[in-house]
């Protein structure tokens, strides 16, 4: 399902491309927003742990056209993905661990056409790591392993983004974008228990597909 959803989010995109009407830029505007969709797929965590892929739309905005060349770049790129683990032998929803990074990094952008820019960059930085337990891991932990009570809580991490995107303006008002990054964050998760501690590093990682359109209102 995640590739056929895959597919037609590209075909989408390119079809914008290849059918857009002849059209100035969006060279002038200085701020435009809309929204974006967003598939991201996760490896396993671990050899036990298990990190679920999550698709969904939010905000997308511009500032600026850019200019070709070198330069600096940020993102938050905040996220959540569901963590399966085996508690008392047996495959557990244990929560949901949420990942959000503040990061800058450099990049360069080139403009292939007047309407087309294409950038690269890799951006690092700290993300703050936090985790709820579901009610099923907790009555999974009292049932199974005997403890009356549990809590659990994430590190904090370094991260790391790769990725490429692109900008196409359709028109003065109307732009459209695609990226593709790979967020790499390796926060640690303790499981504290009347039973006793666990502490489990997770490999949070996401290869992230963003595509969405954006309007110019300033």
């Amino acid at each position: 399902m995640n590739y056929v959803r895959i597919s037609l989010l590209s075909s989408f995109a390119i079809c914008l491309t290849l059918y857009s009407q002849p059209a100035s830029a969006q060279i002038k505007n200085r701020f435009a927003i809309g929204a974006e969709y967003k598939i991201r797929a996760t490896d396993r965590a671990s050899q036990e742990d298990y990190a679920h892929a999550k698709l969904g739309p939010g905000l997308l905005w511009r500032f600026g056209h850019g200019h070709e060349g070198w330069g600096f770049h940020w993102g938050l790129n905040w996220y959540a993905v569901q963590i399966d683990r085996p508690i008392g032998g047996q495959a557990t929803e244990l929560g949901e661990l949420k990942i959000r990074p503040f990061m800058a990094g450099y990049g360069y952008t080139y403009s292939v056409t007047r309407r087309l820019n294409v950038t690269a960059d890799a951006l690092g930085g700290y993300a703050l790591g936090s985790i709820g337990l579901s009610s099923t891991a907790i009555e999974a932990y009292r049932s199974r392993q005997g403890a009356q009570a549990v809590n659990a809580k994430s590190t904090n991490t370094i991260v790391l983004k790769p990725e490429i995107g692109t900008w196409y303006d359709l028109n003065r008002k109307i732009g459209v974008n695609l990226n593709f990054g790979y967020m790499m964050a390796r926060p640690d998760i303790i499981v504290n228990s009347t039973a006793g501690t666990e502490r489990r590093k997770v490999r949070a990682d996401q290869f992230i597909i963003k595509g969405g359109i954006v309007y110019s209102i300033r």
